[in-house]
């Protein structure tokens, strides 16, 4: 298979880096060359992009060209280096007592097999069995891949969801190569996976930096290896945790800089930086501090000559690997970064408008209350009321469209790019009030106060939102460390007092993302709970008869819009008795088989967002023939990645999908210029199918609640611009 092509050159990589370096522990070379291994492979991803990018030659056969040539050239590489004695192989034997857990003691082999049988185990079979289905990796970040896939470059594209143009893009090079190489989409979850497992490395080695023993560098590793965003995130298509590796990677680089002179190490930490900002620009703002403490040890440790070096280095990475990308920005939008306000192909903004100490103050709150919720909607409403009060006194509107993309409340959401990191953040919180009380540990307050003044910038200059928590990930790896710090060296508690309730409150969230599920947790949940809608909606009028009949006592019939609400709310016994009437007329049917095993894989794709699928599987049946092209003419906003993927399930040969409605600007791209012709057409407006297609011109017409498809009685390459 193609696709081990990537892996022998992560291996390759890794080989090589852990056979120069026998001066490290067995277990430090082993951290340090995975990291560097995963640097270095974005680093040629990079690379093999790019340059093919520039002669329309992203397919198949050239990148599979490439990874031969880089796969054969460092295993020639290896081969040279052995003849010439600069490495000897027989160390990688040393390998084999890692995976017995040579070194440990009893209770960390225990809790370290533990984490790889019931985490990172099922998280990496996750990643690969089930299908992507987060909505933004539908909307955008697979859209953008099958986009580039479909034009054989990285040059901008028509489109109606203008994210898929302008945010960074490094984690979508990667899973670029990924499906390129496998032909699928299989693999691509294990790109955000494997930077979970290099976070974990670099996290510990951050540990060990600040002098703990194998107990606290195993804490740390346990408190983000349960950190439930991260556990959602490590199976996605999403990059937070891309992002969050590079820059994990980047500060342990900086601290290991002060203590040694390294290019190797500069390099490290200049590509970590470089990559987490490319990854997602968020990087940037928390890692001004430690770039700020970092430039001012190295020029006052190294002096000034060096400084200039390592200067340079920087600025001659951040431009080759920004340019390009900023390039194709500025041709579209006229801006580098994004489009500008007040143009059609604005979108939104996202640093904020006002800027003062006050509205500094109400995003951190904000953000910290984004970690606040539990599944109690009392207490949740109790701590928004507090918020609130809380900006009534210092003068500033919650819900101010200058400072917010999305209105605050505190809730509790099991949703893989908004679940709160409640328990963790209490950790961390708990863990700062002794680091401050002790006397020295200076390298680990400023460490500490470093990761919060990087948190504060980040909640004083961008709005909020409601699904920041994964936004955070950088602030909680931080304080994975912070947390590890004080319960093993401060506190000298037993670590696994900590570690195994930490372990035994996250494996739902392995086991129970409602996304891709292992065991329907969701549903034995709300049975256990009498967990009943607050409004239930049925467009079935003879199944709208018989909830009616069974039900009227306790929801209003008939409801707006075919939507039934509560008359109030019941108690439990009750709610059982609704649950079981619900239940037995098939209500939670998708929630008792929205698991890997108990979903089909078209289905599966659409997990998060089950109304689109209800409204597109009966069109499948009307869609035939190998090489037939869609045109998506879309009034809303979304991606189709979803819609191709199914229908790529059902032929052997699906065509191609593009946006046929779009707005003039998109006319100067070259991409555009190339044309598009398509036998159907996939709309979500009768209107616009009405405003676009003559009658003459359809020899079919399906359509259901959400979808019409058209079937061209011949190929038409015509667009709708507006």
């Amino acid at each position: 298979m193609n696709f081990c092509l990537l892996l022998f050159s992560v291996l390759l990589i890794f080989v090589l880096f852990f056979l120069t370096s026998v001066k490290s522990g067995l277990y430090t070379r082993i951290r340090v060359s995975f990291i560097f291994s995963l640097i270095v492979n974005a680093g040629v991803v990079f690379v093999y992009n790019e340059v093919f990018s520039f002669f329309d030659a992203l397919n198949s056969t050239s990148i599979f060209i490439f990874w031969l040539t880089e796969v054969l050239t460092l295993s020639g590489l290896l081969v040279y280096w052995k003849s010439i004695d600069k490495i000897n192989i027989s160390e990688l034997s040393s390998l084999k007592n890692a995976v017995v857990l040579k070194g440990l003691s009893k209770s960390n082999r225990t809790i370290t097999s533990a984490a790889f049988l019931f985490f990172i185990a099922p998280l990496f079979f996750l990643a690969v069995y089930s299908p992507p289905n987060n909505l933004d990796g539908h909307n955008y970040h697979l859209n953008r891949v099958l986009s580039w896939i479909n034009n054989g470059n990285l040059e901008h594209f028509p489109t109606v969801y203008i994210q898929q143009l302008y945010l960074n893009v490094l984690a979508e090079y990667i899973v670029l190569d990924t499906m390129l190489l496998s032909g699928s989409d299989y693999f691509v979850g294990l790109v955000q996976f494997g930077s979970f497992i290099g976070s974990l490395a670099g996290i510990s080695l951050l540990a060990k930096r600040f002098g703990m023993k194998a107990d606290g560098q195993l804490l740390s590793i346990i408190f983000f290896l349960t950190l439930p965003i991260g556990i959602f995130e490590s199976t996605t298509t999403q990059v937070d945790l891309i992002a969050c590796f590079f820059f994990i990677a980047f500060v342990y680089f900086g601290f290991e800089l002060l203590e040694r002179k390294s290019w190797l190490t500069v390099l490290g930490m200049l590509l970590s930086l470089s990559f987490g900002g490319f990854t997602k620009y968020p990087i940037f703002i928390f890692a001004i501090p430690f770039t700020a403490f970092f430039a001012l040890r190295i020029l006052l440790q190294y002096g000034i000559s060096y400084a200039t070096k390592v200067l340079a280095v920087a600025i001659v990475i951040l431009v080759f690997t920004f340019s390009p990308f900023f390039y194709r920005n500025y041709q579209l939008f006229g801006n580098v970064m994004s489009p500008k306000e007040n143009t059609a192909l604005f979108s939104e903004k996202i640093p904020v408008d006002k800027r003062s100490v006050r509205f500094a103050l109400s995003g951190i709150v904000k953000n910290i209350g984004l970690h606040l919720g539990l599944p109690n909607t009392d207490y949740n409403e109790f701590i928004t009321s507090k918020i609130k009060n809380f900006h009534e006194v210092i003068g500033v509107d919650m819900d101010d469209k200058a400072i917010r993309l999305d209105p605050f409340s505190v809730r509790y959401s099991v949703h893989e790019d908004m679940v709160p990191n409640t328990i963790h953040l209490l950790l961390m919180f708990l863990a700062t009030i002794p680091l401050f009380f002790i006397k020295g540990a200076w390298n680990v307050k400023w460490f500490w106060l470093f990761a919060i003044f990087g948190f504060v910038l980040f909640c004083s200059l961008l709005k909020f939102q409601l699904w920041s928590t994964r936004t955070h990930m950088p602030f909680f790896a931080m304080g994975a460390v912070l947390t590890a710090y004080a319960y093993s060296q401060i506190l000298k508690w037993k670590t696994c007092y900590l570690i195994v309730p930490l372990m035994l409150m996250s494996t739902v969230f392995v086991y129970g993302n409602p996304n891709k599920a292992l065991i329907p947790i969701g549903y034995y949940t709300k049975k256990v709970l009498g967990h009943i809608p607050i409004a239930f909606c049925v467009t079935d009028s003879v199944r709208s008869k018989d909830y009616e009949r069974n039900l009227g006592a306790f929801y209003d019939f008939p409801g707006g819009d075919n939507c039934h609400p509560l008359k109030k709310l019941p108690d439990y016994k009750e709610r059982v008795k609704i649950f079981d009437i619900l239940e037995n007329a098939g209500y939670y049917d998708d929630d008792k088989s929205a698991t890997v095993f108990g979903t089909s894989r078209t289905k599966a794709y659409f997990l998060s967002h089950l109304d689109d699928y209800y409204g597109f599987e009966p069109l499948l049946e009307h869609i035939t023939g190998d090489n037939k092209n869609i045109g998506v003419l879309f009034k809303n906003g979304n991606g189709f990645y979803n819609y191709w993927t199914a229908v790529s399930l059902k032929l052997k040969n699906a065509g191609e999908m593009k946006y046929i409605r779009y707005l003039k600007d998109f006319t100067i791209l070259k991409n555009e210029q190339k044309g598009f012709c398509y036998d159907y057409i996939l709309c979500d407006d009768a209107s616009l199918l009405k405003e676009f297609v003559p009658e003459n011109k359809i020899a079919e017409i399906h359509h259901t609640s959400v979808f019409y498809l058209v079937k061209l009685k011949n190929s038409s390459c015509e667009r709708l611009l507006y």
